[in-house]
């Protein structure tokens, strides 16, 4: 086993990315730490079979840099980290590779808290608990955390653009996983009307039968005339040609990087589209996770419906800035981690 720190210059933002191999069972994965300021990195373990190194190792740097802002913009005391195991899930020795993966985890020393992503589960978590003193994500699924949260930036932006309720609300959800079905029905509850989409089209017709919603392809999803565009399934959706048409007036979702470009936020702005980032809105499952590690669920659910407070507070924000929200959300997560920073120092 090798797991060999290859922070370059180019990182520079980053604390620590180390390169994790094993002859023994053939893994390569990546630990990726952009900040412990806040508190220890937490982020989930992703696997996956990336066409190269440099390409899982840039995926796992992207998401823990996501995953530090996400931790500011929640209030958790808790910095940003990521790991991606550069294997197809399927693979006959699953089992060895999460195990290697954790021994790398370990020998950090607490630096990075590891969590459930795509391609890995809680039983995978309860694996990998065997070598790694703290993990997360083993007792319950978050899914049903990251839900409410989206559902409560939803219900924040549209009362406080609006002033109204969620009921008769149009709203287009794509993807119908373990998140985005739970949105469904949550929304459904509070009297939204439902366009609903995902590949599998039996599971979306599964949901349309308990939400009355109308079921259309996964393309179709974002240019139908709704309301609020919930896209929960992969990132970049929102591209420049559909930014310029989108009829949506609202894009709150779950999926990590729904804008295929950052940029594309201003554009929104000007279209007077309220885009809630997916890093403000998807925090409930992060918050779910800080909760199992420091072992208190106290408040949890009234700490994951607070995700509608903080989406107030972006939006005014960015308001009184003239900005657009992924600029003034990046801002005050960086403002966060810069004043810990700065009072760490003082103290020092």
């Amino acid at each position: 086993m090798d797991h060999t720190d290859v922070t370059t210059p180019d990182d520079a933002e980053f604390e620590k990315i180390v390169h994790c191999t094993d002859p023994d069972t053939g893994l390569d994965s990546v630990i990726a730490i952009h900040s412990t300021t806040l508190g220890p990195s937490l982020g989930g373990i992703r696997m996956k079979r990336y066409p190269s190194h440099d390409a899982a190792a840039a995926d796992a740097k992207r998401l823990a840099q996501a995953m530090s802002y996400k931790a500011a913009m929640a209030g958790l005391d808790l910095g940003g980290g990521k790991s991606v195991i550069n294997a197809d899930p399927t693979a006959q020795n699953r089992a060895e590779l999460l195990l290697a993966h954790g021994r790398a985890i370990e020998a950090l020393g607490g630096q990075y808290i590891p969590a459930v992503d795509m391609g890995t589960t809680i039983a995978d978590l309860d694996l990998i608990a065997g070598v790694v003193t703290t993990v997360s994500s083993r007792l319950r699924d978050p899914s049903e955390f990251t839900a409410a949260g989206v559902v409560a930036a939803i219900r924040a932006a549209v009362q406080e653009t609006e002033g109204v309720s969620l009921d008769g609300v149009r709203i287009g959800i794509q993807g119908l996983g373990n998140v985005g079905a739970r949105i469904a029905l949550l929304l459904f509850a509070e009297g939204a009307r439902l366009v609903v989409a995902d590949i599998d089209t039996e599971r979306a017709h599964r949901v349309a039968a308990s939400t009355g919603a109308q079921v259309v392809s996964p393309a179709e999803v974002l240019t139908a005339e709704v309301d609020v565009l919930c896209p929960c399934a992969a990132g970049g959706v929102v591209t420049t040609a559909r930014t310029d048409s989108l009829p949506a007036r609202y894009v709150i979702g779950a999926a990590n990087n729904v804008l295929a470009d950052p940029a594309l936020a201003a554009r929104l702005r000007e279209r007077d589209i309220v885009h809630v980032p997916d890093f403000v809105a998807n925090a409930g499952g992060l918050i779910a996770c800080a909760a199992e590690v420091i072992q208190d669920d106290t408040g949890l659910h009234a700490r994951v419906e607070n995700i509608g407070e903080t989406t107030l507070s972006l939006l005014r924000a960015a308001d009184v800035r003239g900005q657009d929200t992924v600029t003034t959300a990046l801002q005050l997560a960086k403002e966060r981690i810069a004043d810990r920073r700065a009072v760490a120092g003082s103290v020092r």
